[in-house]
């Protein structure tokens, strides 16, 4: 097979470094890794969420966007998708099933493209009928369009290869196996190590942070909940959010770099209560840090943790203040178990640097 170096494009995350979502820090821990191995990787991004320059020897370009709900990452990725063609690259990889509506676009004599499916964005209540339908057009010419199809999780990755008969990869999400962290940047929330439940996401509704917050509210514990993230177009829900939430309540707006790092690292435990996820790298990263994690019961959420999380019904308050209290009843001993068992399940499947490998195979592959 070919080893010789690639020029790589990335279309469809705000950039990187990834301050914001879960896309982003997938394009991040890929770009950078298979730039490490010796490819040229751009990622086109877009402002305010980056700056062009230089970022773990990755080219960050950033070009313009109608910033707007709608438009904000269709148009960035129509207008990342033009440069993308005169870009002369090897393999220009989509993210996301909106972005990967333009994925014919910049197609060239020897180019192929990838697009990777994150999540079935169509779900997502905030979008209207007519977004609906052209994310689903997206994600149709993801699967039938692209040289490629790649989704995160081995649930989506089998249902589009029913839907549209075509083979789709799976190449999940990630994390990179937690280290021992201080809790210096942390301690600035007025928390102590071990004193806080964590939970972490964009304030969306299919996050179910709003049934998280009623069932914290009436459970006895000196312990407080910090919820990492807040949401940029989604303004009614966030306020809603962060009218719901009490003194015990903490709303630090987005995290990221070491701090993000601290609070998985010395949380009492993680909880995800979404009803809506794609392979939720949040969930991966508490995993890693050796943390118990309580999970919503949605089939995306049990393929990372099933076996290993403590579960609730989702979108069921009442529920998840049982689980809360059943996990907040085991021993150390047991605390410590489940924490090892996610840990483990991280390094053998979701490990950054061999989905990069994986990345990696699959554009050499498409190429020969």
């Amino acid at each position: 097979m070919d080893n010789r170096s690639l020029k790589i494009a990335m279309i469809g995350s705000k950039g990187i470094p990834a301050l914001f979502g879960g896309i982003e820090k997938h394009v991040e821990e890929i770009s950078t890794r298979l730039a490490s191995r010796g490819h040229s990787v751009t990622v086109y991004g877009r402002a305010p969420f980056s700056s062009s320059g230089i970022h773990g020897g990755v080219t960050v370009k950033v070009l313009p966007s109608v910033s707007t709900k709608n438009l904000d990452t269709a148009s960035n990725s129509l207008i990342s998708s033009i440069a993308a063609f005169f870009g002369d690259y090897d393999i220009v990889h989509f993210h996301g099933i909106g972005p990967s509506i333009f994925c014919w676009i910049p197609v060239r004599p020897g180019s192929k493209t990838v697009c990777t499916v994150h999540a079935l964005d169509y779900r997502q209540s905030k979008w209207g009928e007519k977004a609906k339908k052209i994310l689903m057009l997206g994600e149709k010419r993801a699967v039938t369009k692209a040289d490629a199809a790649v989704a995160v999780s081995r649930l989506m990755a089998g249902e589009l290869s029913r839907k549209y008969g075509k083979d789709v990869r799976y190449i999940p999400n990630g994390a990179t196996l937690g280290q021992s962290y201080g809790f210096g940047e942390a301690a600035g929330l007025g928390i102590e190590p071990g004193g806080y439940i964590l939970s972490v996401g964009r304030f969306i509704v299919e996050r179910g942070f709003d049934t998280l917050i009623k069932a914290f509210d009436r459970l006895e514990s000196d312990l407080k909940l910090v919820i990492a993230g807040d949401a940029r177009f989604e303004e009614e829900c966030a306020a809603r959010i962060k009218a719901m939430a009490g003194d015990r309540v903490l709303l630090p707006g987005y995290v990221a770099g070491n701090k993000i790092e601290e609070l998985y690292a010395h949380c009492t435990f993680y909880v995800l209560p979404s009803l809506v996820e794609g392979l939720p790298i949040s969930l991966i990263e508490a995993m890693s840090h050796s943390r118990p994690v309580l999970i919503s019961d949605i089939p995306e959420n049990l393929e990372v943790a099933g076996g290993i999380a403590e579960s609730f019904r989702a979108g069921d308050s009442e529920d998840l203040l049982r689980a809360m209290k059943r996990i907040l009843s085991l021993s150390p001993e047991e605390l410590a178990g489940m924490g090892e068992a996610g840990r483990r399940k991280v390094e053998t499947e979701y490990d950054w640097d061999r989905i990069a490998v994986s990345l990696e195979d699959l554009y050499r592959e498409l190429l020969s």
